[in-house]
């Protein structure tokens, strides 16, 4: 047993009498025998506990980077087999680490709005998510997270919405240009949100 699944024995009990989950949807969509990149949306630090306990597999989370490099957070990190990005300019070694870590079967877990949003609403998704899924040739699996009042309260209920499975060219990305994964990152968001809601 790592580090992960020692965690996740340890904090599964505690978490659940606090803050209790109610998962929507087959979490067995997701694969097990292939890299995936996971995509929910962001409202709070509690979300990687949220999404880490509700799916069997290892996620690997890609965070901001003052947090990874956070002299009390860092060895957090790297016990999890998370690492930080930075999301203000292009950081060229974490986008190919994430390619890795998708393309070599492993699941990546991202936040594409790259910061806390809580007005459940699309905001300025990353479209370097969908380039890490389009390059690593994994598909996206996405999640909504959803508390009760629109936050974290101690002894509320928070909903988890899982997805589905879809690709890159499903969301409209064919040759693989900037424009495209522009698109294609809101796309998917959108579909993040309409999760345990009535969209059309």
């Amino acid at each position: 047993m790592n580090f992960y699944s020692f965690a996740k024995c340890v904090i599964r009990p505690i978490a659940f009498v606090f803050f209790p989950v109610k998962v929507h949807g087959d979490i067995n969509e997701m694969p097990y025998d292939s890299g995936v990149v996971l995509c929910a949306n962001h409202i709070s630090f509690l979300d990687v506990i949220f999404l880490g306990l509700t799916f069997k597999r290892q996620i690997h989370f890609v965070g901001k980077e003052k947090y990874a490099n956070n002299f009390i957070l860092k060895p957090l990190f790297k016990l999890l087999g998370s690492f930080g990005i930075n999301t203000e300019k292009p950081d060229i070694d974490a986008i190919k680490r994430c390619i890795n870590v998708a393309s070599n079967g492993e699941v990546l877990g991202i936040f594409p709005e790259g910061t806390r949003i809580l007005n459940g609403k699309v905001s300025n998704p990353m479209p370097g998510v969908i380039m890490i899924a389009q390059k690593s040739k994994a598909p996206i699996f996405y999640a909504r997270i959803s508390p009760k009042y629109g936050k974290f309260r101690l002894f509320c209920r928070t909903d988890v919405y899982v997805g589905k499975i879809i690709t890159t060219a499903e969301l409209g990305v064919v040759n693989g240009r900037g424009s495209e994964y522009k698109e294609a990152s809101k796309k998917l968001m959108q579909l993040v949100y309409c999760l345990g809601e009535k969209c059309q």
